[in-house]
């Protein structure tokens, strides 16, 4: 019984050691659960009050800021090529502001790799390009006509005067030499110099380049003879002596319809092919006068008196010329001085609407087919006049009343430009 008695008593206190031992086992694992739950508070806290100050400082964020965050990010999502993007979300305000400070310097070295027209801001740079060119353009033509060009034509020898004749037809691409030179002495280049053909930008102006003028003249003609009418001679019997005469000392007989029929066909023609018949001239003339004399006045003066005023350079560019006659004649009253005036006006009216085809489409194609027209048409109309015609009141366009068109046409053009003006900076 003793030992039953003290078996079962260790039993009991084995029993009580393991109840005892299970009971800390579960103490232990209820204390970590306690520390485990206050580290998990202790974290969410931390984390709450993590955000709670992210969202207070985005809130005290200037919109400032953020607008330049976003439209970082845009600009750089916009370039396909931007190898940064995708640093840039990663990136506070102070890094952001480096790299655009960054870029400026670097935009603004890669300026110069543009081919731009150097100097055209600078006023200074400008005038003396003006000034150089009126001295080349005025000065080599005026020169030769004085010296050589002129003793030639009032030689009274007809090959003398041919040659002279000729001579004055090249010096025609004089304005463009002289803008060509200055362009290359003053380090300008050929950028910017009209030379693009965009016709399917700019259609009814290049049409209008091609047959306007050509319009003009006609219709000059037709106001000429309704109020002349007894000096139209449709039979253009003049015409037909001067060249029935020329084809005698040739050797050939011509009949008077043969010589109206050939002639009336060759109208209908240069009708359609008069803008380019004198395009080599034309272009002489329009490139320097309007390519590049313009386009300086145009910074320097605005549109209209731009217009105005590389009009009357080019009318005054003929003075040497017109004081013997070679344009009007000398019969008038207050010759030579009345004449040249008048060029001037000439010059003026066919500038305008030369400078308005340019100025629109930034081409010079346009107005050297106008000017082209004016140059083949222009004494077409004469030969169907008993006296020939005079070159202050018409049937030419350089008349009063044949160029009453070509003023309308020019005012039109001052109009249009002074309301919708083409924005005058170094890039046209």
């Amino acid at each position: 019984m003793a030992q039953l008695q003290k078996q079962s008593e260790s039993e009991t206190k084995t029993e009580n050691g393991t109840v005892s031992q299970v009971k800390s086992e579960d103490e232990t694992v209820s204390q970590m659960k306690s520390e485990n739950d206050a580290i998990d508070e202790v974290i969410n806290e931390t984390a709450v009050k993590s955000e709670t100050a992210v969202e207070d400082e985005i809130g005290q964020q200037p919109d400032s800021s953020l607008e330049e965050n976003s439209s970082a990010e845009s600009v750089s999502e916009s370039d396909a090529f931007d190898i940064t993007r995708k640093f840039k979300h990663d990136q506070n305000q102070i890094s952001s502001q480096r790299q655009a400070s960054k870029k400026e310097p670097q935009q603004q070295r890669e300026i110069p790799k543009k081919r731009e027209l150097v100097g055209v801001t600078d006023k200074k740079v400008e005038t003396k390009r003006i000034l150089y060119f009126l001295a080349l353009c005025f000065g080599v033509a005026w020169i030769s006509e004085i010296f050589a060009i002129i003793p030639m034509y009032q030689s009274e020898n007809v090959d003398v005067v041919k040659e002279a004749v000729d001579m004055i037809s090249q010096l025609m691409l004089t304005p463009a030499l002289a803008a060509l030179v200055v362009r290359i002495g003053t380090r300008e280049g050929l950028v910017k110099s009209g030379f693009q053909f965009n016709f399917f930008e700019h259609k009814v102006l290049f049409l209008l380049g091609w047959f306007g003028t050509t319009a003009l003249t006609f219709l000059g003609a037709v106001i000429y003879f309704l109020v002349f009418r007894d000096n139209f001679d449709p039979n253009m019997t003049n015409f037909v002596a001067s060249y029935s005469k020329s084809a005698a000392n040739a050797g050939t007989q011509i009949d008077a319809v043969s010589i109206v029929a050939a002639y009336k066909t060759d109208l209908l023609i240069k009708v359609f092919t008069a803008a380019a018949l004198d395009l080599i001239n034309s272009f002489g003339e329009e490139w320097g006068f309007r390519a590049y004399l313009l386009p300086k006045l145009y910074r320097k003066f605005g549109a209209v008196v731009a217009m105005l005023l590389s009009g009357f350079v080019s009318g005054l560019w003929y003075a040497p010329l017109v004081a013997i006659g070679y344009y009007y004649g000398t019969g008038n009253v207050g010759f030579p001085v009345v004449n040249i005036i008048a060029m001037c006006i000439f010059g003026m009216v066919t500038g305008v609407i030369y400078s308005y085809l340019c100025l629109r489409t930034g081409s010079i194609f346009p107005a050297v087919f106008a000017h082209s027209a004016v140059n083949v048409m222009m004494s077409q109309a004469a030969l169907f006049t008993f006296d020939g015609g005079n070159f202050f009141v018409g049937p030419a366009p350089t008349g009063i009343l044949s160029g009453l068109p070509f003023i309308a046409a020019a005012v039109v053009c001052l109009v249009l430009m002074h309301r919708n003006p083409v924005k005058a900076n170094g890039e046209q």
